[in-house]
């Protein structure tokens, strides 16, 4: 079996230097470097991650622990989080949750091992009671979330403004039977998104208790069980807060003969790529998914390196209305 005593003795060096080679640490020639990382290659030596990560307390990864990983729009963040990290020499780890405490919990305990550095929370319903055993202790961030009675930075976008952006393109259309169709009120996002849309709504005179209102899955399957409510409550606008709910009511009111946007106009929440190879095409609530995760890894990044981040900022970023053919 391979180890860096062989590496070592093959290459010529120390063992102290192939060390510093493959920590990246240390003054070794450009040259010394070459042989050494030459000789690592041709003998598959992997070194043991975890053993250097309790000699050194650095692991140099991102832990990442989210709800479910069939989330396209979480996805997109985890790229630009990824992108970021690994300019910065950090690999990613993803953990996923389905929002239960218990896996939560275990998620956290590979930051507490140094398995990771840090952890960045793209979970909407993180349980407060996890939050508040890392607030002091362990450099975590948010994202796409926050909560008001902790201190942990995060990046979000305006949901509240994203919901009041999509009423207000309904109204715009001659839409006066609404409808706002969520997911667990659990999320934070459900319910910001929920207050703008029905902000918008009662600006325009409709009171609330006039719109349809339901909480399904994030699913195009849910979306197709929430059209057969809305064409019976006979719709004729009505607001997603994803894309993918989005689409399976579409699919479903085409099935049905009832037509987008002639009948009732439809918009989602995102801006998935997908929105525009549909038929019709999705008006959809754009967020920079990209810019976003970008910025989660430099925050996060920053509490794992700085000493000093009594500075930092909370990021908030605007929605923007993609409009297609659904309205």
């Amino acid at each position: 079996m391979t180890n860096i005593q062989k590496v070592a003795e093959k290459a010529g060096v120390s063992v102290a230097t192939v060390s510093r080679v493959i920590n990246g640490s240390g003054k070794v020639t450009e040259k010394t470097r070459k042989r050494v990382e030459d000789v690592i290659a041709e003998m598959n030596y992997v070194p043991n991650m975890l053993a250097r990560n309790f000699r050194t307390s650095k692991s140099k990864t991102i832990l990442i622990i989210l709800t479910n990983i069939s989330n396209l729009f979480y996805m997109e963040i985890v790229h630009g989080i990824s992108e970021y990290a690994n300019e910065k020499g950090y690999d990613i780890l993803l953990s996923e949750t389905d929002g239960e405490l218990k896996r939560q919990v275990e998620c956290l305990q590979k930051v507490k091992n140094r398995i990771a550095d840090g952890a960045v929370f793209l979970e909407t319903t993180i349980q407060d009671e996890v939050l508040f055993s890392l607030e002091k202790e362990y450099p975590v961030v948010q994202c796409c979330t926050y909560n008001d009675e902790i201190s942990l930075p995060y990046v979000i976008a305006n949901n509240e403004r994203g919901g009041y952006i999509a009423g207000n393109e309904l109204i715009k259309a001659g839409r006066r039977k609404l409808a706002f169709i969520g997911t667990n009120d659990k999320s934070r996002y459900n319910k910001e998104r929920r207050t703008g849309f029905f902000r918008a709504a009662q600006k325009a005179g409709i009171r609330t208790e006039e719109i349809c209102t339901m909480n399904i899955e994030l699913s195009f399957d849910g979306g197709r069980s929430a059209a057969e409510i809305l064409m019976k409550e006979k719709v004729d606008g009505c607001f997603f807060v994803s894309d993918m709910q989005a689409i399976g009511a579409i699919n479903r009111f085409t099935e049905s003969g009832v037509c987008v946007p002639k009948d009732i106009s439809v918009i989602g929440y995102d801006n998935l790529e997908i929105c525009n190879f549909i038929v019709p095409s999705l008006t959809s609530i754009g967020q920079p998914a990209r810019k976003m995760g970008q910025e989660t890894a430099k925050m996060l990044i920053d509490k794992i390196e700085k000493e000093d981040t009594s500075g930092m900022r909370n990021i908030i970023f605007e929605p923007e209305l993609i409009r297609r053919e659904s309205v």
